[in-house]
């Protein structure tokens, strides 16, 4: 529900403040507000009016400037973790494609080996049959290690690299 409310305000409702706060003209009338602040000071009334428009033209655009800043914030980390999820993915897919290599070497070591007995044995030798060579594992050359591919790994690191925020009650008055 509250996924729906956000959709319609940001299709709705959030462009045409923002359209209005950022047009030049609202700008420049906005700053021009200012001289006659000054040159009227006597008049109570204006300058309430004024002073009053100026605030709330502050707190809009304060407040429009936050939450495009917490939205482009929460989009950035979405877009880190499904670019950490395509890293695992593709690591884990060389990792199978290097395991298959693997395991085509060793069978061709087996033939080999099988080929080099049937030899020896066609000229009356004997053969010992060489063992097939260590395979490297690939998630431990990684500098992350195998914990690269745990499920938690993004959010695990996410949480180390980013300073965690108090909620808005907690952050001291400035």
């Amino acid at each position: 529900m509250l996924n729906k409310i956000n959709g319609f305000l940001d299709r709705w409702v959030l462009p045409w403040p923002v359209r209005y706060l950022t047009n030049r003209f609202v700008i420049l009338v906005t700053i021009a507000l200012l001289v006659p602040l000054i040159v009227f000071a006597s008049e109570q009334i204006f300058v309430l009016s004024v002073n009053s428009y100026l605030n709330t033209m502050s707190v809009a655009v304060s407040s429009i400037v936050l939450l495009y800043a917490t939205i482009s914030e929460v989009r950035q980390k979405q877009i880190a973790q499904m670019q950490e999820k395509r890293a695992q993915e593709d690591h884990a897919h060389v990792v199978e494609m290097h395991q298959l290599v693997l395991d085509n070497m060793r069978d061709q070591h087996e033939e080999i080996q099988d080929l080099k007995q049937i030899l020896a044995s066609l000229r009356g030798e004997s053969y010992e049959r060489k063992p097939a060579p260590e395979p490297v594992d690939l998630r431990e050359l990684h500098a992350g290690g195998a914990a690269r591919l745990d499920p938690d790994y993004v959010t695990r690191t996410l949480s180390l690299h980013l300073a965690p925020q108090p909620p808005a009650e907690e952050q001291p008055a400035r």
